[in-house]
C-alpha cells in the first residue's frame, strides 16, 4: 500500500512539473507576444512620425519652392530708368510726378518729356527706349509664361513724339511697340518711332538691324537697315531708303 502511495505521488509529482513547464511555456509564449506588440505599436509610431516628418519636409519644400518662385517672377516684371536729362515726368495710376533717379517700377508707368527733356528706360531682357523731347510713352508690364519664369512679351506704346530703341541680343523678337494702331516688332538693332498725334503722321527708321510693322488690317512690312516706312490713319507704307544721318540718334 505504501509503495502505491508512493508511485502515486511520484506521478503527482511528474505531472505538477510538467504543468508548470507547460506554464512557464505559456508564460514565455505569452511574455514574447507582448513584446513583439510593442515593437509593432512602437514601429508604427515611429514610422508615423517618420511620414509625418516626411510629408511635413515635403510640403516645406514645395512652400519654399513656390515662395522662391513667386520671387524670382517678381522681379521678371521690373523694369529700370538708366538715363535722364532734364525733368521728365512719370505716373503709374495718379498725378505725374519728377522721374527720380535709378527708379525701378513693375507695374505699368506712362513717362513724359517736355522740349529739352529725355529718359531712357531699360526693359527686363536689356532693350533700352529711350523718349527724347515733348514725348509720351507707356511702358508696359512684360509679359511672362504661365508654368515658368520667362518672358514672352516686352511691350509699350508711343503716345506721341520720339522714341528710339535698342533691341539687345537677348531681348530680339520680344518687343513690340504700339503707335497709332501700328505694332512695330523690334527684331534686332537700332530703329527710331516718331509720330505726330496732331497730324496722324509717323515714321519707323531703321539705323542697323530688323523691324517689322504692321496694322490690323495689312500684311506685316519688314524694314531693314538704312530705310523708313510711313504710316498714317492705320496704314503702313513700302519701305524707301532713309537719310538716318538726318536723325537724333544719341
Amino acid at each position: 500500500m505504501a509503495k502505491q502511495w508512493h508511485q502515486l505521488e511520484k506521478l503527482d509529482h511528474k505531472a505538477l512539473k510538467k504543468l508548470q513547464a507547460e506554464r512557464e511555456k505559456q508564460k514565455l509564449v505569452a511574455q514574447k507576444a507582448e513584446e513583439q506588440k510593442r515593437i509593432m505599436i512602437v514601429g508604427g509610431i515611429i514610422l508615423s512620425v517618420v511620414i509625418i516628418i516626411i510629408a511635413f519636409g515635403m510640403m516645406i519644400s514645395k512652400r519654399s519652392k513656390e515662395l522662391a518662385f513667386k520671387e524670382e517672377r517678381e522681379k521678371l516684371y521690373i523694369s529700370s530708368v538708366i538715363e535722364k536729362v532734364g525733368n521728365p515726368e512719370f505716373r503709374k495710376a495718379g498725378l505725374w510726378e519728377a522721374v527720380k533717379d535709378n527708379m525701378q517700377f513693375s507695374e505699368d508707368c506712362s513717362f513724359r518729356t517736355n522740349e529739352s527733356d529725355s529718359v531712357t528706360v531699360q526693359l527686363q531682357l536689356n532693350n533700352l527706349i529711350k523718349a527724347l523731347g515733348n514725348t509720351e510713352m507707356i511702358i508696359v508690364r512684360p509679359f511672362l509664361a504661365e508654368k515658368e519664369n520667362k518672358v514672352e512679351k516686352e511691350a509699350a506704346e508711343l503716345v506721341r513724339g520720339e522714341v528710339t530703341v535698342t533691341i539687345d541680343l537677348d531681348g530680339r523678337d520680344l518687343l513690340e511697340i504700339i503707335a497709332a494702331g501700328v505694332t512695330i516688332s523690334g527684331k534686332s538693332g537700332l530703329f527710331k518711332i516718331l509720330y505726330n498725334q496732331d497730324k496722324d503722321y509717323g515714321e519707323v527708321v531703321v539705323k542697323n538691324g530688323l523691324v517689322e510693322v504692321k496694322s490690323q488690317t495689312d500684311e506685316p512690312v519688314k524694314v531693314s537697315g538704312f530705310y523708313k516706312v510711313v504710316f498714317s490713319s492705320r496704314k503702313v507704307q513700302q519701305p524707301v531708303q532713309a537719310s538716318v544721318i538726318q536723325y537724333d540718334w544719341r
